[in-house]
């Protein structure tokens, strides 16, 4: 007898020692008639199956421009100039033109890209018509094929681009700190009116199949270019309040000695070098406590900053000492500088009974040897100006021998310039 369709057969069974028992499972009769599952996607119409494939590739390839986008971001703050920002320019315009050629065109020609989520960063970064001249070349695109569809594209990209300039101060792209979190829902705003156009052209079909899909992926794909860009512009930030708080001295404001350490190979012959020290600073502390001695210290490294040119920089060398680097200065003009700086230090008034405080100004320019010795010069003359009763002035002259100090001496001598 033929087995019964859907029946299936399983081998033999073999109980005790000599019965064999063949057993045959039959399938319920309805298996036989019953249709074979259907393939994996095909439950989804082919129309959507495929525009949900295009935006998936299209996100992926969002997702990569927004990686090479957010390295152009390359220090904090962001340097002067428009050589960064038209880079940007054109990364964002051939991004914009990928986007557009590897979107899958539907069946009335029309594609559905997310073009526009770039177009709206570089709207919110430097303005409309920055994004409007981004997503100029990927909107006029169609004009190959339908007008039609090139007349879509320049509406859905105007409409962005209007809606990110009015939203730009509102959700601001370099705010690490939370314009993203607090603001985000205005970032899916932009993106309401896009596709909108295919109504007016009388597309209904089209665009009751694609607009929603497309208005999440649109939102999908702007939040991930928008985290990737503040949180790069958040490590930026993050490094260079660090490498301030490094090279910063937190009381008086000034670049402290580890900076000072940084600067001083780079000085050249012309420029010359100051080292001021508060005259009497312990008794201030003892007489009148820390908190004055810190007001009398902040006071004083605001006078020395502002009273220099924008070339020169004045540091907090250590305890009561300043140090001051003077860039392209005549030797015969570096006395009256010192007195000047002097002067700005003891014109400074303080509460009763403190009244003011005295410096005392010791100064070397910088030559053809090592900067290293030019810091022993002018170490040597302020040591100099305190032993002569303080609260004065001593500049080094240029090549003067070092104070005999042994092998040390010997050391400075012998060193090779530091440039």
């Amino acid at each position: 007898m033929s087995p019964l369709p859907g029946a299936s057969w399983f081998p033999a069974v073999r109980l005790g020692k000599s019965v064999r028992v063949r057993l045959t499972f039959v399938v319920h009769l309805a298996s036989a008639s019953r249709p074979a599952a259907p393939r994996h996607g095909a439950c989804v119409p082919p129309a959507l199956n495929a525009l949900l494939h295009s935006l998936f590739v299209n996100l992926s390839v969002l997702i990569t421009f927004a990686f090479l986008l957010s390295q152009t971001y390359r220090a904090w703050p962001p340097p002067p100039g428009w050589r960064l920002p038209t880079l940007r320019l054109l990364l964002t315009m051939l991004a914009t033109v990928t986007l557009y050629l590897m979107a899958t065109p539907e069946p009335s020609g029309t594609r559905i890209d997310l073009a526009l989520v770039p177009i709206a960063i570089m709207a919110l970064r430097y303005g409309g018509w920055v994004g409007v001249l981004c997503g100029l070349p990927a909107a006029l695109l169609p004009l190959a094929g339908h007008a039609s569809d090139a007349l879509i594209s320049v509406l859905n990209l105007l409409a962005v681009a209007a809606l990110a300039h009015s939203l730009r101060w509102t959700l601001n792209m370099h705010d690490a700190q939370g314009s993203l979190r607090r603001y985000g829902w205005a970032g899916s705003l932009i993106f309401l009116p896009n596709e909108l156009p295919l109504w007016l052209l009388g597309d209904t079909e089209t665009l009751l199949r694609v607009y929603l899909p497309a208005l999440a992926f649109h939102i999908l794909g702007f939040w991930a270019v928008a985290v990737m860009i503040t949180s790069r512009v958040a490590l930026l930030q993050s490094t260079d309040q660090f490498r301030l708080q490094a090279l910063q001295d937190a009381l008086c404001g000034l670049p402290n000695r580890r900076q000072f350490e940084q600067d001083l190979p780079l000085t050249a012959p012309g420029d010359a070098l100051l080292l001021i020290d508060l005259d009497h600073f312990k008794r201030v502390n003892d007489e009148f406590g820390h908190p004055v001695g810190d007001e009398v210290l902040a006071a004083v490294g605001r006078v020395l900053a502002d009273t220099l040119r924008g070339r020169d920089r004045a540091y907090r060398y250590g305890g009561e000492e300043f140090a001051v680097i003077l860039r392209r200065v005549p030797a015969e003009r570096l006395p009256q500088i010192a007195q000047r700086l002097r002067e700005a230090v003891t014109g400074l008034r303080f509460a009763p009974p403190l009244g003011g405080v005295t410096v005392s100004i010791g100064g070397a320019s910088f030559g053809p040897w090592s900067s290293t010795r030019t810091l022993w010069q002018a170490d040597d003359a302020l040591y100099r100006v305190k032993q002569s009763g303080r609260n004065g002035v001593r500049i080094a002259a240029p090549g003067a021998a070092l104070p005999d100090s042994g092998p040390l001496q010997a050391l400075l001598e012998a060193a090779p310039p530091v440039r």
